[in-house]
């Protein structure tokens, strides 16, 4: 077998939606919400071989290593898959959150597991000792949130929203120079400065005692409302800042994390755009459907809008806190003309097949196809194969070549060569 189908997970998350995934896999609409669906072999949610009778994919691929990962990839990885590809249908805010680079998260594995076995798994900030890269690409509108805004732009809004409060609470911000807000220079001019506020304005916030953190969102949620600032924005497409914070509101009424639209830069993705997070950075994934390809670790450090763990001194020893500029990712057509993904990461590399013909050639390492629109037809060794919405095969690496002929829209996940 060069090329074999696998059956995906699926996880259940109160943030999903009821229609996206299902719908992906041809199946009716459920009262349930369907978060995630999870291919590859990450044991919170491994894909399965269904010519193989049911067999887990890790367990397959370790016994066929050779033929499906390669030597280059034996040599760079091990006989491992290191990333996970997703698929992603939010129709509420998922937590706030980052995770950790590789040195980060081997440190904080080894001192946290000899408390695993008395500490129930959702109290686990490391679920594995790898480090957590992403990229997410957009299938339909995306809101999000990622990075630290800007000094000047945060003290702006603090202004704004809170008058009242923001001086008592945030004195160090409010005794600012005018000039040293509001220039735009700043970044290049003071840099170390700009992080240090940062940074005492975020520990500040997430540390604040809880009668005094209701009394700044509940004049937050007042501002807004008297503002009757709007939710969307004028397409329609895209949740405004002030629309985060009042869907999050009602969930989540004692959250710090209800003022991170206006500390984090807020993100409109649309289709077709993808954006690169890299360990370390704060964000939060908000409204839309899209593809994620990630570094194969479930590591997660929650940073607000979340009735689970949110650990704030850990949350401080591994946050990037600086001003960050988000773009998007570089896309360019290779060799064979897949669309390539641009990141600057050795274990994973998103690449788009749309409509047209493609003859891949020159082959080195093991790949997942995944059809997300229309159906794929795949040639290979004298065999035709064809993938449909929702189906996801894996080719091995001793393939020398195939063709693919695609009616839609599909994606594939590999390694950099």
């Amino acid at each position: 077998m060069q090329i074999i189908h696998i059956s995906p997970k699926t996880q259940q998350y109160a943030w999903g939606n009821k229609t996206f995934i299902p719908s992906l896999l041809g199946k009716p609409a459920t009262d349930t919400p369907y978060a995630e669906l999870w291919l590859g072999t990450h044991k919170g949610g491994e894909a399965t071989v269904p010519q193989a009778n049911d067999m887990p994919l890790g367990e397959f691929l370790s016994m066929h290593a050779q033929q499906f990962y390669g030597t280059a990839h034996i040599r760079r990885f091990g006989a491992e898959l290191p990333f996970l590809l997703k698929v992603l249908a939010m129709e509420k805010p998922l937590s706030i959150q980052l995770h950790p680079t590789r040195d980060q998260a081997a440190a904080g594995y080894a001192a946290e597991l000899p408390l695993h076995a008395t500490l129930s798994r959702d109290q686990w900030n490391y679920k594995d000792a790898q480090q957590k890269a992403e990229v997410l690409y957009a299938l339909t509108p995306v809101t999000a949130m990622c990075g630290f805004r800007p000094l000047r732009e945060l003290v702006e809004h603090l202004k704004d929203l809170i008058p009242y409060q923001f001086p008592l609470v945030f004195p160090f911000l409010a005794l600012l120079p005018p000039n040293n807000v509001a220039d735009s220079d700043m970044e290049e001019a003071q840099p170390e400065q700009e992080k240090a506020l940062l940074a005492r304005f975020f520990s500040t916030l997430y540390q604040l005692e809880k009668p005094l953190l209701l009394e700044l969102i509940a004049e937050l949620a007042s501002t807004l409302q008297k503002k009757a600032a709007p939710r969307l924005t004028e397409d329609g497409a895209f949740l405004t800042p002030a629309g985060i914070t009042l869907t999050a509101l009602e969930e989540y009424p004692e959250d710090p994390g209800l003022f991170a639209p206006f500390f984090l830069n807020v993100l409109h993705i649309s289709p077709g755009q993808a954006v690169y997070l890299e360990p370390r950075t704060l964000h939060a994934y908000v409204l839309g459907n899209g593809i994620e390809l990630m570094s194969n670790s479930d590591n997660v450090l929650r940073g607000g809008l979340t009735h689970k763990k949110v650990d704030v001194p850990e949350l401080l020893s591994l946050l990037s806190i600086k001003p960050m500029k988000v773009e998007f990712c570089p896309q360019v057509r290779d060799v064979c003309n897949r669309l390539d993904i641009l990141t600057p990461t050795e274990e994973f590399m998103l690449s788009c097949f749309t409509q047209g013909s493609y003859f891949i050639t020159e082959r080195k390492s093991i790949e997942l196809l995944f059809c997300v629109e229309g159906e794929v037809a795949l040639g290979y060794e004298g065999t035709l194969c064809t993938l449909r919405k929702g189906e996801c095969v894996v080719i091995a690496a001793s393939l020398p070549a195939y063709r693919a002929t695609v009616q839609g829209l599909a994606f594939c996940a590999t390694v950099p060569s």
